[in-house]
């Protein structure tokens, strides 16, 4: 065989080989790659190559300009669980579709109770950005309710220093949009860690109207409206309205005909000293 076919051989030889291994690499998420990260999983080379969106290598300086979008691209590892490229995908797609995948893949395998701050926050985040991009907002909010109910299972009310205010939010926004026998169940914990300094006292006589209405009972502070077919409001029945400016007050709350100004509604019962 001559000299230049053995060349062209070889170099065929190393393509292909080149093709398989790139052909076996395998996409995993920003939160994947962060969590084999932390568990010391994964080998990051210094020469990890960036690809834009439209399969450009990135420069350096290219990569900086786009640091918030690499959360949303594909970190190409292979069989060994190297690193070998990183290729940008469109953020907003991305954004809505990470929203329909498990939170906790292993169940409460996943949950760490003494670090829950990044897994509330995800949950806080896909409960508003879902009603904001208008998606599926029921099956959602049953992922973040598993997700919770999770949590609370092994963890219990989670610890302040575990969480931060945001988890707290996060907690109330799941029980607040899940079912009526859901906030019945979970009432008592969240009115115990609002006496605990963890709730907001408003968003638990939020979620207390919430269930009297549920059960067809008036409400206490009046913060339960509803919309009429004309696309006018009216308020949901109020018990002891003389008072309900007082009792407001006792969980933080502005005054009752402040509040319902915001939806057109006059509310002119005088109030108690």
């Amino acid at each position: 065989m001559k000299y230049h076919q053995l060349v062209i051989l070889l170099f065929i030889s190393i393509s292909m080989i080149s093709c398989d291994k790139e052909t076996k690499l395998t996409a995993i998420t920003y939160d994947q790659m962060m969590e084999m990260v932390e568990k010391n999983q994964i080998t990051i080379p210094s020469d990890v190559t960036y690809y834009s969106l439209d399969g450009k290598k990135l420069s350096k300086e290219q990569r900086k300009s786009l640091s918030n979008d690499l959360p949303f691209a594909d970190w190409m590892i292979n069989s060994d669980s190297v690193l070998v490229k990183v290729q940008l995908q469109d953020s907003d797609k991305v954004r809505i579709a990470q929203k329909s995948t498990p939170l906790l893949r292993n169940g409460a395998r996943d949950i760490n109770c003494d670090n829950l701050g990044g897994l509330l926050q995800n949950i806080y985040l896909r409960d508003q950005d879902s009603r904001a991009d208008n998606l599926n907002v029921a099956s959602i909010d049953e992922a973040n309710l598993t997700a919770v109910e999770q949590i609370l299972g092994k963890c219990g009310m989670p610890a302040p220093e575990s969480v931060g205010k945001l988890g707290y939010s996060a907690i109330w926004l799941v029980i607040q949009h899940a079912s009526a026998d859901k906030r019945k169940k979970y009432f008592p914990m969240i009115k115990k860690g609002m006496e605990d300094g963890l709730f907001e006292k408003q968003d638990v006589a939020l979620m207390e109207d919430r269930m009297l209405m549920d059960d067809g009972l008036p409400q206490l502070y009046g913060s339960q409206v509803m919309m009429n077919t004309d696309g006018t409001y009216e308020l949901y029945e109020l018990q002891d309205p003389e008072n309900v400016d007082a009792r407001r007050k006792e969980m933080g709350m502005g005054s009752l005909a402040g509040y319902l100004s915001f939806f057109n509604i006059d509310f002119n019962v005088p109030q108690k000293e």
